[in-house]
């Protein structure tokens, strides 16, 4: 999924402050997780039209971050090679 354009939206300030932080799994490490998706964000226009956020219809100052993740493993466990 792509870096959203903003997840707080102020009248003076818009700018991406929230994330979702994830490690795929490596050769160090077995273990990890892969995005598989991520929820809609809003348009910038329809958060313009009110102004800034909150407002009456998005009750915070930051978007909700959501994704769905993938538990991986590299195949290095247990003495297997990753292929």
């Amino acid at each position: 999924p792509d870096m959203p354009n903003f997840t707080n939206y102020a009248v003076d300030f818009v700018e991406t402050l929230d994330y979702v932080l994830a490690s795929e799994p490596s050769k160090t490490e077995p273990y990890g997780f892969g995005a598989e998706s991520a929820a809609p964000m809003p348009p910038e226009e329809d958060v313009r039209r009110y102004v800034a956020m909150p407002n009456e219809f998005m009750p915070s100052d930051h978007v909700s971050v959501v994704c769905d993740l993938e538990w991986k493993t590299n195949g290095f466990l247990n003495g297997m090679n990753g292929v």
